[in-house]
Formats: structure tokens, sequence, C-alpha cells
């Protein structure tokens, strides 16, 4: 965790120096839809620092380094990590993918009959 946190914030940082984008200073270092709100590294980063931080057995370095990786990518890239949050607009719900489904059955088939 450490590596990467230092991996991007250095990278975000001769970025910004490069180009003189303070503000966005990841433009060029990525893509223009890995800065959107709504992409797969952005919703798999929220789900890691959510199984991270509401854990009770994490502790440590780990719990630290999540903390501050978490920082850097709201700062830098303006995400927001927190659950249910409002984002451009848009109201991102928790991923439904492991959702229960209910399924609604006809009575027609499970008729039944009075017992005499």
């Amino acid at each position: 965790m450490k590596a990467i946190y230092y991996q991007l914030k250095v990278g975000f940082q001769k970025d910004s120096k490069d180009t003189g984008r303070a503000e966005k200073g990841a433009m060029t270092l990525l893509d223009e839809s890995l800065l959107s709100a709504d992409n797969f590294l952005r919703h798999l980063c929220k789900d890691f620092f959510s199984l991270v931080l509401d854990s009770p057995m994490v502790d440590g370095d780990l719990l630290t380094w999540t903390r501050k990786l978490r920082e850097l990518l709201e700062q830098t890239l303006g995400w927001d990590f927190q659950q249910n949050s409002a984002v451009d607009g848009m109201y991102l719900e928790e991923d439904d993918e492991f959702a229960p489904v209910v399924e609604m059955l006809d009575d027609t088939d499970h008729v039944e009959t009075p017992s005499t």
C-alpha cells in the first residue's frame, strides 16, 4: 500500500509541475474516462476502502496507508468514496450485484385446498 501511495503521489506531483495544472495534476497521467466519477477503478477503490476501513481486524500500517491513499485520490482526482454519495449530479447507490432477487410466483400453481 505504501509503494502504491508514493508511486501515485510522485506521479501526480511530477505531472502538475510539467503541465502547470495544479488543480487536476492527473490529467495527462490518466485517460479522461478514468477521471470520471463512474468508472471501474473508482468503484473498485471504493469497495476496497470500505472493506479495509470498516473491518475491525485491520490495523497498523495497512490502515494508515489505506487512509492516506484514499485522501490522495480524493484530493487529486476529486473522487468521493463516501457510501451513497452524490457525485457529478448522480446518486451512486451501492452496487447491487449481490442483492437478493425477488420473484413473484403465480398463485394458481399453489392453491391450497381446504382439508376436511
